[in-house]
């Protein structure tokens, strides 16, 4: 029966309706969220049935501080030369000094080297179109020429060097030497290896060696085979140097090879004044040279007669165009060779064997 009531009682229970309710979300009217929100200063870590306790909060905010840059006030260097004034006035005086020093040493090298590529320029130029001039005018002397199988090549046999020439003897290359003005400043003489070999065994053999020396040299003068084999001589007043070379009594003891030197001023730089001197110095050569021996043989090399026979080259080399000159006859030193061959092998020298009757004629 209880159980018939109860159900009976569900269907007729009311239906209630809710009404609309405002539930505050805050005590104030102002949410106290975001930048409106009021710092809390203390906390309760205890549930409501326990003692307070409280936590005391720093609310304090540290902001973050803005670097300042401090501006730093500079006063006016005074006393400094223009050029540290260029370079940023980081350096001193004296530094400046040094800097500028440096700068005007740089600018001047640079100067001379730009002005040294134009010099080489121009003279490469200069000298192409003297080549082309020499080739299209008609040789200024035109000394005996040879018969050979590439051509006709001058008879430098006939040339002079200052007035010496190829076959003069040692007394006739002094006599023209001091009469161009030159200085004799040596006179080597020699004697003929093969000699020298033969006159060495004649002598003692325990003797020191100066006597030992002096014992061949008097062998060979008294053979009359101690000769001039060369002269030097300068000229200072124009800087000139020359050496002759001369061959053995086997031929005469005559010239076979002259050398000449004549150097340029080293101390000459490369400003258009000293660029003039030179240029003047190298032009003067090369028309000296074909005005007395006309166009050379081998203009490639600057090579007049024969380099195989009998011949002379002229150069000119480094920064001052010192000159050079150079005249050989080689069939000269080729009789001389075979001439001292041919007397060698009648050269008997001694031995120490007895076993046969010819030693008797040894002695």
């Amino acid at each position: 029966m209880k159980k018939y009531v109860a159900i009976v009682s569900l269907f007729f229970v009311l239906p209630a309706f809710a009404e609309d309710m405002t539930v505050p979300l805050f005590d104030d009217d102002v949410p106290n969220l975001g930048r409106q929100a009021k710092p809390q200063d203390n906390i309760v870590v205890t549930p409501s049935q326990l003692p307070e306790v409280r936590v005391e909060l720093d609310n304090t905010v540290q902001k973050p501080v803005k670097k300042v840059k401090k501006e730093v006030k500079s006063e006016p260097v005074k006393n400094v030369p223009s050029k540290a004034i260029e370079l940023g006035g980081r350096f001193s005086d004296e530094k400046s000094a040094e800097m500028s020093q440096q700068l005007n040493a740089e600018i001047q090298r640079y100067q001379e080297s730009k002005a040294r590529k134009e010099f080489e320029k121009a003279e490469a130029e200069a000298e192409k179109n003297k080549k082309m001039e020499n080739a299209q005018s008609e040789e200024a002397v035109q000394p005996p020429v040879l018969e050979d199988l590439f051509g006709q090549m001058k008879d430098v046999r006939t040339f002079d060097v200052s007035g010496i020439e190829l076959g003069m003897t040692p007394d006739e290359v002094i006599e023209e030497a001091k009469d161009r003005g030159y200085e004799i400043t040596k006179v080597e003489h020699n004697i003929p290896l093969h000699l020298t070999t033969f006159y060495k065994e004649r002598c003692n053999p325990r003797a020191r060696a100066i006597e030992k020396q002096n014992c061949i040299i008097d062998q060979a003068k008294e053979d009359e085979v101690y000769y001039v084999s060369s002269i030097t001589m300068v000229r200072p007043q124009t800087a000139e140097y020359m050496q002759v070379l001369f061959s053995s009594y086997a031929t005469d003891n005559v010239a076979y090879k002259i050398y000449y030197e004549n150097k340029g001023d080293n101390s000459l730089n490369y400003t258009r004044k000293n660029l003039a001197k030179k240029v003047r110095r190298r032009d003067a050569f090369w028309n000296l040279m074909y005005e007395t021996y006309g166009q050379p043989d081998d203009k490639d090399n600057m090579i007049w007669g024969n380099p195989q026979e009998a011949y002379m080259q002229a150069m000119m080399q480094g920064s001052a165009y010192n000159a050079y000159i150079v005249l050989e006859d080689k069939s000269i030193t080729d009789e001389d060779r075979v001439a001292a061959n041919e007397q060698a092998e009648e050269l008997r020298y001694k031995h120490s064997f007895t076993f046969s009757e010819a030693w008797e004629d040894e002695e």
